[in-house]
């Protein structure tokens, strides 16, 4: 990705933030025959980064995760709240769940150690040039698209299903909303299991094709003979559905620029394409959520994933993102839960797009039979849920004006 202009004509201030001085110094070095990168000053200690970020107002912030006075994490949040300075994590922990909480409180970027140069000079300067282009973005809001240049797009939408939490129902979703916005419109849809490493979709439907959306990665140019030959079409709607990985070591080759030119082309050949996400805040979920044009996000009525919810609106935010294409969804519905969907959105300060009943019963049994509840119990005031989420769909895709606005009486009360 190259910088944006605004970034291009001068150099990445750099802030190196590490307990061990050796580290730093070899941050250094590694980045010494770099003209664009600059590094202004070293912390040994979150504090002293807070206040140095403060003072010293560097582009880049390099945080070590592990700091002996200050969690790492701690004196993100804090850096990136009181100053307009990025941050890139360092961390020797790969696993995915220190990747989403350096996301969830501000980092812009992951690096395992030991790292490359390539590797580190990449990172600063994605993390440079994504703030640099959300700044840009953020003082005024773009101008409503021409009727005309709508016109061609009037269809052609991508549809994220994301939750920043596991366990909310976010795939069976995903799979009855597909198949009810196919029956609904009668239009081109997709379902893209985007899930990367633990996709469920073609178990949810009970497709067993060998193909998936590692195919389209690998073909690099695609017409419409590929994508015909790596989609497969589900029996019982007509759904086209583009399964995850079988090769659970691929998914670390899907780049940003792997699923952007993925979704480019899809968008060619569909009109709509729902797309499962993972909870993570990796670059091939990154870019979906850039790139959908409308994002559901569901969550339940547990405090745990209300608060996970939350702090993803304060992610989109820093990211740049028109909380306008962000819609709430609460699933598992129940009036003896304590806490009630009002309160939610009371909290959220947003009115959820749909309320989805709870049903456990009826989706288990789906899950394992691979029938979308939405075609075998159909009447089910859980699947009336679905239809009614469809309908508000394709109203919000073929109304692009009304995006944007909240309408009086969506919450299902």
């Amino acid at each position: 990705m190259q910088p944006p202009e605004p970034r291009a004509s001068k150099r990445i201030r750099l802030l190196i933030v590490d307990d061990m001085p050796e580290m730093a110094q070899n941050v250094q070095k590694l980045l010494h025959f770099e003209r664009d990168i600059q590094v202004i000053g070293t912390a040994a200690n979150g504090r002293e980064a807070i206040a140095k970020a403060s003072s010293m107002n560097p582009d880049v912030v390099l945080m070590d995760i592990n700091l002996r006075d200050m969690d790492g994490l701690k004196a993100t949040e804090m850096i990136t709240r009181q100053t307009a300075c990025c941050v890139v994590m360092m961390s020797v922990q790969s696993e995915p769940e220190y990747l989403t909480r350096a996301m969830m409180v501000g980092a812009r970027g992951y690096l395992i150690k030991p790292f490359t140069s390539d590797d580190l000079i990449n990172t600063v300067r994605t993390a440079a040039a994504a703030t640099a282009a959300a700044d840009h973005r953020r003082p005024a809001a773009a101008p409503p698209p021409s009727p005309a240049a709508n016109a061609p797009q009037a269809l052609r939408k991508i549809i994220a299903i994301f939750s920043p939490k596991g366990g909310v129902g976010r795939s069976v979703i995903a799979a009855n909303l597909a198949v009810a916005l196919k029956r609904e419109s009668n239009a081109r849809v997709v379902l893209v299991d985007a899930h990367l490493q633990a996709g469920d979709q073609h178990v949810l439907l009970n497709i067993n094709s060998p193909n998936s959306i590692d195919d389209l990665r690998e073909a690099g140019s695609l017409d419409q003979q590929i994508i015909d030959g790596v989609v497969a079409i589900h029996e019982g709607s007509g759904l086209g559905v583009l399964r995850a990985p079988v090769a659970l070591e691929s998914a670390e080759l899907f780049t940003s620029d792997a699923m952007k030119a993925i979704l480019v082309e899809l968008r060619e050949h569909f009109d709509y394409l729902i797309i499962d996400t993972d909870t993570s805040f990796s670059e091939a979920n990154l870019t979906v959520l850039e790139m959908a044009d409308l994002i559901l996000l569901v969550t339940t009525l547990e405090v745990t994933t209300i608060n996970r919810v939350s702090q993803f609106f304060e992610v989109m935010e820093r990211l740049g993102y028109a909380r306008s294409k962000v819609k709430l969804v609460c699933n598992r519905v129940d009036s003896l839960f304590g806490i009630q969907p009002r309160h939610v959105e009371t909290r959220l300060h947003q009115h959820f797009l749909s309320q989805i009943p709870d049903d456990p019963r009826l989706v288990v049994t789906s899950v394992n039979r691979g029938v979308p509840f939405i075609i075998s119990h159909r009447s089910a005031p859980i699947s009336r849920a679905i239809q009614v989420l469809a309908q508000r769909v394709a109203s919000l895709a073929t109304q692009p004006e009304n995006a944007g606005k909240e309408r009086k009486g969506w919450s299902q009360r």
